[in-house]
């Protein structure tokens, strides 16, 4: 028989076609290698049986074949996270291809789904009628083009959005962790959005949206965008608690050979506070000119940092910062401060004119007690203060969008507007965090791409029109898109389909990076380092070998059951047991780390089997012992290389 394997040269694909090739079939291997690896098929290459094809399945693909085992999509966060805008492109348009192969040449296809279809699931063990918390036929529950959300480098439009950016999510305990996202969605859309608009907030967002809300009792839930709620009485979360270091120096860069003033290490408070004064009434002025000497003509400048501010008040204070921070200053221009400094000007220049301004990454990283001493030194020169509320001004877009994340950081809940209708001003915003009323959604016609990430705490820090609130992400849907295709294909058009759902698999082949908790474990072992556990270690998974999974693919595919069928090991172990068994059989001295567990992160994994048994007379065979011992020799040895 001739069969076609996608993502064969990948960890379970490798097994899948060392067991076709002993069993006699001729076999054709497609993959990219984004993860796969041609050595784990060496053993095959020259075997006139066998054919190895560098193909992206985001292509078409012309062959002839008997039969499909469609594994091609990376397997684990790490890879989504390299290139995830891939993985949702292979999980869609690489199964539509296998899909019209499968159509065109009349072969039956294997669809290698996986348990993550669950989500985090509330029914103990998983059967296959089992939708798990989010619907799998589902569309995406994405954000429109429009909505911005906020990443370890500012803003960031969601199409713009780039896999190496970490995203602001929300943990259980209000604070603001920055995450890669495990995956990136982008999903066509037309039809109607729902809008939640009002001067707080704005969230433009598919029907199926999860919208994280606040009840009058104060509990926190996820509710869908399109469910008949009363709105008035939920709330969003407009503020929280971010995390920063705290820096006790600022260091100057090396003065000019022939500098008369020389700075070195300030106090980074007072550095703070005069960086607040100078964004905001600050410029640098450099005067080019010739100076004759000896009849010789010689170009010189002179290097001028200005501070303005009328108010005897704010003189004060201004005066009382360059004091500490040991500049010499002319205070007699016009209510200016003058400080004549290269070394000063070119660590000012960089930050830009009126227009142009903007607050360096580093100091958007800092604790909120020293964000607050740059944020009240903003607010002195460009801003005003009523009661607990700000607003600051600024010609500069991107100013603004810094002292609306500073603000934010500061625990406040902020919005940046166009202040001037024909010119560029732009007003923060800024009031006291509270949750903001939600108000009825209207329906929005749509027509382009809806974006989305999904992040472990399942909560980002979006915005849209200047305003900002915490809202919900998407789950891994992606093989949730790749089943409804599949069983599309075969009511519309008779494609003879199989769909397995596959639950932890491990074994030979594994990569070392790739973030399952199997090699993570093996691996730190190895190296003598602690085996990192999430929570307290009771959250519980189950653990097939490979070869038993192999088997189960291959009696799927030769039975005249569709599926989905569940295929994993049904004995559960909490993850604590695993890293103690793994740390006694491979490193007894290493020790183990907790740290936090990540929001809704699955308490329970385990599958239930029974159309496995009864459709395929298939269950696992290898205890996890004897699995471990095969693949810590693997990892062994491929350490060593």
């Amino acid at each position: 028989m001739r069969i076609l394997v996608t993502g064969g040269a990948g960890f379970i694909g490798s097994h899948l076609i060392d067991r076709l090739m002993t069993e006699g079939h001729e076999v054709i291997c497609l993959d990219n290698f984004y993860t796969g690896r041609k050595h784990n098929l060496l053993q095959w290459i020259g075997n006139p049986y066998f054919e190895m094809v560098r193909h992206d399945i985001t292509e078409p693909i012309r062959l002839e074949v008997d039969q499909v085992y469609h594994l091609a999509c990376p397997a684990s966060p790490i890879h989504y996270q390299f290139n995830a805008i891939k993985t949702v492109k292979t999980n869609v348009m690489g199964t539509l291809n296998m899909l019209g192969l499968a159509k065109r040449v009349k072969a039956r296809i294997l669809l290698a789904s996986t348990s993550e279809v669950y989500g985090d699931p509330e029914v103990h063990p998983q059967p296959e009628t089992y939708h798990g918390n989010v619907n799998p036929i589902g569309i995406r529950s994405c954000y429109d083009d429009q909505t911005e959300i906020l990443t370890d480098s500012g803003w960031v439009l969601f199409p713009e959005l780039q896999p190496n950016q970490k995203v602001a999510t929300l943990n259980e305990q209000n604070q603001v962790e920055y995450h890669l996202p495990d995956e990136f969605i982008i999903q066509p859309y037309l039809g109607h959005l729902l809008r939640f608009n009002n001067s707080k907030f704005d969230l433009c967002v598919t029907p199926n949206h999860k919208m994280y809300v606040r009840s009058k009792t104060g509990k926190l839930k996820f509710l869908q965008a399109d469910e008949k709620r009363h709105w008035h009485s939920w709330k969003v979360i407009t503020g929280a608690i971010f995390q920063g270091e705290e820096l006790k120096t600022f260091t100057f860069g090396p003065p000019p050979l022939n500098a008369k003033v020389r700075f070195n290490t300030v106090f980074m408070d007072d550095w703070l506070e005069f960086l607040g004064y100078y964004l905001s009434e600050g410029c640098t002025h450099v005067r080019r000119r010739v100076r004759v000497v000896n009849g010789s003509n010689y170009d010189v400048a002179d290097y001028n940092v200005l501070i303005a501010q009328e108010n005897p008040e704010g003189r004060t204070k201004i005066a009382a910062c360059l004091n500490r921070l040991g500049f010499k200053y002319f205070d007699s221009d016009h209510h200016q401060f003058r400080i004549c400094s290269k070394q000063l000007a070119e660590i000012l220049l960089p930050l830009g004119k009126s227009g142009e301004k903007y607050i360096p990454r580093e100091y958007l990283r800092l604790s909120p007690r020293q964000s607050r001493i740059l944020f009240d030194a903003l607010i002195m020169g460009d801003g005003s203060q009523r009661g607990n509320c700000f607003t600051y001004y600024s010609k500069s877009k991107q100013l603004a969008d810094n002292v609306q994340e500073l603000a934010l950081r500061c625990g406040f809940a902020a919005s940046v507007v166009s202040h001037a209708v024909g010119r560029d001003l732009y007003r923060v915003n800024i009031r006291v965090a509270k949750d903001a009323a939600l108000v009825e959604p209207e329906k929005v016609f749509y027509k382009g791409n809806v974006y989305c990430v999904n992040v472990k705490n399942h909560v980002v820090l979006v915005r849209r029109n200047g305003r900002v609130a915490f809202c919900g992400n998407c789950y891994d849907e992606g093989k949730r898109m790749a089943e409804t295709l599949a069983f599309d294909y075969h009511r519309s058009n008779n494609v003879d389909i199989r769909v397995a759902r596959i639950f932890n698999t491990y074994g030979p082949n594994m990569l070392p990076n790739d973030g399952r908790v199997v090699s993570n474990f093996i691996v730190q072992a190895l190296q003598g380092k602690p085996l990192t556990v999430y929570g307290d270690g009771s959250q519980t998974r189950s653990f097939c070998y490979v070869s038993d999974l192999v088997e189960g693919l291959i009696r799927l595919m030769n039975q005249n059951f569709i599926g989905p069928v569940n295929l994993g090991n049904p004995d559960e172990y909490t993850i604590l047991e695993l890293a103690q068994t793994i740390q006694n059989m491979v490193n007894p001295d290493v020790e183990v780390a907790f740290e936090p567990l990540p929001q809704d992160d699955p308490r329970q994994r385990q599958p239930d089997i029974t159309r496995a048994k009864t459709y395929l007379d298939w269950q696992p065979t290898v205890p996890l012992k004897v699995g471990l011992e095969k693949t810590i020799a693997y990892f062994r040895d491929r350490l060593a290389e």
